[in-house]
């Protein structure tokens, strides 16, 4: 496990900031982040991300960002509490990102919808955002909330399963305005 803070390549005479920044630019030169071919936005692009502190666990190609994580791709921004970035095992080491894990207080952003749930994966083999917990998907004044959304990413075609609520079993609940806006 390689700590970014205490990387042994950054020389001691830089600025603490300066010397976070180039070990970070380091880990992800070790790491090869790719991260082209994953895509939290159905328009792609690169995806920065950002956080208060940044883990990089080298022999298991894992980076683990904490602390006010956020993951943004063109449109669409991902925020959580923990943000775990893991990249395909290749030949000779670790290629593009293959999944990414939002964990506490999440919100999935793009232009016209914001979903809020406790959990989220995205998984690159199956182009697929998986939200789950306590789900609230809004579009403009519309509301849906269930306990998992399941989202194919290129298509934006969506899931919602239903949370449990007393007396009525396992239901999906939606309060929709007609003729209101979606934006």
């Amino acid at each position: 496990m390689t700590s970014l803070a205490r990387s042994p390549q950054v020389p001691q005479f830089l600025p603490r900031s300066l010397s976070l920044a180039l070990a970070s630019l380091a880990a992800l030169a070790v790491l090869g982040l790719g991260g082209a071919d994953a895509q939290i936005s159905q328009r792609g692009g690169p995806i920065m991300i950002g956080s208060d502190e940044l883990e990089v666990i080298e022999s298991e190609g894992l980076q683990v960002w904490r602390g006010r994580a956020e993951a943004i791709q063109d449109d669409v921004r991902l925020r959580a509490d923990e943000l775990r970035v893991l990249q395909a095992r290749t030949g000779s080491g670790f290629g593009d990102v293959s999944r990414i894990e939002a964990i506490g207080n999440v919100y999935f952003v793009s232009d016209d919808q914001v979903v809020r749930g406790d959990r989220a994966v995205y998984t690159l083999g199956d182009d697929t955002l998986v939200v789950s917990g306590d789900v609230i998907l809004n579009q403009g004044e519309n509301v849906l909330t269930g306990s998992r959304l399941t989202v194919r990413v290129s298509t934006g075609r969506s899931t919602m399963e239903g949370a449990q609520t007393p007396g009525a079993g396992r239901r999906v609940q939606g309060v929709f305005y007609p003729g209101g806006t979606n934006r």
